[in-house]
């Protein structure tokens, strides 16, 4: 397991002597308008469920999220978070040769690492602006039984345009491709961009509700494939994977189309509005160059004499924790990302770093 993800409040009040309360977390990438107005009011009223056993196979919210994306119910696991599908597909798909296009999340190859499979990078370069260079990626996949891409890419924003992703899928149909869409309900028209859509025989899409319903201490996330790969996944799921609030809270957001569409309107407005404000109060920062992505996080370089861990120290002096990033294969130690939150908050960063690097 990597060391250093993001949202590590614990350790880091323990070592400041504070309360996790009082650090400001922008470490950690999650909606700051969440969870939905009512999920915690319906969550209490929902609290005796767990004096039982919850629904083994958690077929019912399968089905709501199946229905939402118009796939059969056949089609979708429920897990323990997108993280326990993440450590079961090296096994389910008994994979020997991995890609993972990166910079990107860790526990792609982490999980290959568990079950001796081989894992590579296709790494992505700053200069680019970390976009894909889709003939140097073809080159890369031809030998590879899977691929993992996290659209959009975590740490750098990045997002594919679908006509590129479905190009690449279709011209490797002997290759798995692992599609990571924990960020994609932050881009507008999400179920109709998801690559689900594409119906293709060797894609398997990862969904997260942690990260835009801001529920990630639940732990409910979902695998969607043609039913034949999920015939592969369902021997390494346990029972009772989804605990009974998590069912419960999964239940509330999917039975509830026109509340949570809402939500996520204003949620994308939020976001958009608050980033082009944070990137505005940073001007030209002579030490900050900064990637703008598709999504509501923000990487940046730093250039000079300071460093991450320089920045990220000097940051929680005001109790303000970001996201050293030289543990991703293919940063370094110059790079950092900024998770946002609200107005006041992506302010009083925007005003640090203005003094620490102007």
């Amino acid at each position: 397991m990597i060391i250093g993800h993001g949202g590590n409040i614990y350790d880091v009040a323990a070592h400041l002597g504070c309360q996790p309360t009082d650090i400001i977390d922008m470490s950690s990438n999650l909606n700051p308008l969440g969870p939905p107005e009512d999920l915690s009011g319906h969550l209490i009223s929902r609290m005796d469920s767990i004096i039982s056993l919850p629904e083994v196979n958690s077929k019912k919210i399968t089905s709501r999220l199946a229905d939402r994306y118009g796939i059969p119910s056949e089609c979708v696991l429920a897990g323990n978070g997108t993280t326990q599908f993440i450590y079961s597909i090296p096994v389910a798909l008994n994979i020997r040769k991995a890609l993972v296009v990166g910079p990107s999340y860790a526990d792609y190859k982490d999980a290959c690492t568990m079950y001796q499979a081989d894992c590579d990078y296709f790494l992505t370069r700053d200069e680019d602006g970390f976009a894909s260079d889709m003939d140097a990626l073809v080159a890369a996949v031809d030998g590879k039984d899977t691929v993992f891409i996290c659209n959009p890419n975590n740490p750098t924003g990045m997002m594919w345009d679908r006509s590129d992703l479905e190009e690449l899928c279709r011209a490797f149909p002997e290759t798995f491709f692992v599609i990571d869409e924990s960020y994609l309900p932050f881009a507008e028209d999400s179920y109709t961009q998801s690559a689900i859509q594409l119906r293709l025989p060797n894609v398997i899409v990862l969904n997260s509700m942690s990260k835009i319903f801001r529920i990630p201490g639940l732990r409910v996330g979902f695998l969607m494939a043609p039913v034949a790969l999920i015939y592969r996944f369902e021997k390494y799921i346990l029972p009772w994977s989804v605990n009974a609030l998590a069912q419960a809270a999964v239940s509330y957001i999917l039975e509830n189309p026109t509340i949570i569409d809402a939500f996520l309107e204003q949620s994308r407005l939020f976001v958009k509005q608050e980033k082009q404000i944070f990137l505005e109060k940073l001007g030209n920062l002579a030490h900050l160059h900064v990637f703008p992505g598709s999504v509501y996080f923000v990487l940046a370089r730093l250039s000079g004499t300071m460093r991450a861990q320089d920045l990220c120290d000097r940051l929680l002096v005001d109790r303000i924790l970001i996201r050293n990033c030289g543990n991703f294969n293919g940063l370094d130690d110059r790079y950092v990302r900024f998770s946002l939150k609200d107005r006041e908050t992506n302010l009083l960063l925007a005003h640090r770093l203005c003094s620490l690097l102007g």
